[in-house]
């Protein structure tokens, strides 16, 4: 509501929740203020970190709930003291290596940036997914001649949708909002959703009209994937497939 109400109704003394009147000024600022153009790096970035995550994440679980391999635990430790530490420890570090590979200020570099973040979580939430698969089916396929590969990719991984959708959504939603290492790394025309709403505060000004109107802008892609992807939301998707 805030997005679409004039500037003398931003700050009065006794708000009311429907403006007497309405406005598309604020929309019309943040579109010309290059807001395209930050909306595209954005879905550009969250959609390519959506998909590397999901590929490894999925690879990952299921390689460490499946096999047994010198390193596992560690891996999985590591997987988890990962989140024991705040991303902003990441910053400097990963800001030198990724301008040692020169790829410091280009939308791969926000990828390779974000993956640190999300590829953590989709590989403990593939590793839970895949551990409600039952392995008599995959044993099933591996007598019928379909090899550990076939069997993945066309027992277990069909079986996975709910937690595919699930685990799309969480790595979008992270990548989309992520504002800490974009804000470092994104330079120019690479800078972000979230890196350009913080533009709007200025030390003179502060666009709180601008802001609500990207911020409701930001939050119609996350309601988009959510409609998209509800329909595979399904539980229980191998009960009784397995007997005894």
């Amino acid at each position: 509501m805030s997005s679409v109400r004039p500037a003398d109704q931003l700050f009065q003394s006794h708000p009311s929740v429907v403006p007497t009147a309405v406005t598309g000024a604020w929309y019309e600022e943040v579109f010309g203020s290059g807001a395209l153009r930050w909306f595209a790096n954005s879905f550009v970035v969250a959609v390519v970190t959506t998909l590397v995550s999901l590929a490894l994440g999925t690879a990952a679980g299921y390689s460490v709930t499946r096999f047994t391999f010198p390193g596992r635990r560690v891996l999985l430790a590591c997987l988890g003291i990962s989140y024991l530490f705040p991303a902003i420890l990441l910053l400097v570090p990963l800001y030198l290596v990724l301008a040692s590979l020169g790829l410091a200020g280009s939308l791969a570099g926000i990828v390779i940036a974000h993956l640190t973040i999300t590829l953590p979580l989709t590989t403990w939430l593939m590793k839970s997914f895949v551990e409600a698969v039952p392995r008599e089916l995959e044993e099933a396929a591996w007598v019928d001649g379909l090899g550990y590969f076939g069997g993945f990719v066309r027992v277990t991984l069909p079986l996975l949708r709910t937690g595919l959708a699930t685990t799309a959504m969480f790595a979008f939603i992270l990548s989309w909002d992520e504002f800490l290492l974009a804000s470092v790394i994104a330079q120019g025309d690479t800078v972000t959703a979230p890196v350009g709403m913080a533009g709007l505060v200025t030390s003179f000004d502060i666009r709180w009209g601008a802001i609500m109107a990207l911020s409701t802008l930001v939050t119609i892609p996350v309601v988009v994937l959510f409609f998209v992807l509800q329909r595979y939301y399904e539980k229980g998707l191998t009960a009784g497939s397995v007997k005894g």
